[in-house]
């Protein structure tokens, strides 16, 4: 009877989680007036989502955290996700390498804010070129990791090409900042 108990709990726990995602979308989109600030948690709990998932475009919790990031990516939230160099241009741009590496940065960026207190303004800065400003080099690189992580699991089903796999490659043995500036 406990066995019993306990695996309907955890069976309600999971179904009552599983729409989480979902029903903040719903009232995010619902909110006439939606402030960045009130929203900024369900914004990162969506990147977590994301890249503790698989891909699966048929999941409505899944579609529901890319929508979340859909929503933000546009608007004025404070976030400069700097998305160019190399890695970016290796990344197939008919996928959704692109789109997976930005979120991958939004989501370092985020962590460091909410969970470390380390506001990354990626912001350019009189007299310094922007690719060098150890803000931006910091966000794409650590952002790069989280990206090459996700990517390396099979069942995602991001498959990288030849240019791209040379930086998963570095990344494996440790030295992706070697090859990632260059």
């Amino acid at each position: 009877m406990i066995k019993k108990l306990i695996l309907f709990a955890l069976f309600g726990i999971t179904i009552s989680g599983h729409s989480q995602l979902s029903e903040s979308l719903h009232q995010m989109k619902s909110d006439p007036e939606p402030d960045f600030a009130t929203y900024e948690q369900l914004f990162f709990d969506a990147t977590e989502y994301i890249f503790d998932n698989p891909v699966n475009f048929k999941s409505e919790e899944f579609v529901s955290a890319c929508r979340i990031v859909d929503f933000w990516k546009n608007e004025d939230t404070g976030i400069n996700v700097p998305i160019f160099g190399s890695f970016y241009n290796s990344l197939n741009p008919k996928s959704n390498q692109r789109y997976f590496y930005m979120i991958a940065i939004t989501n370092y960026i985020l962590n460091e804010k909410l969970n470390n207190d380390r506001y990354l303004k990626n912001t350019k800065i009189e007299g310094k070129k922007y690719s060098e400003q150890e803000d931006v080099k910091e966000s794409q690189i650590e952002g790069a990791k989280i990206f090459l992580d996700y990517v390396s699991n099979k069942n995602n089903g991001l498959i990288l090409n030849s240019k791209s796999k040379k930086f998963l490659k570095a990344h494996e043995r440790g030295r992706l900042d070697e090859v990632f500036f260059d």
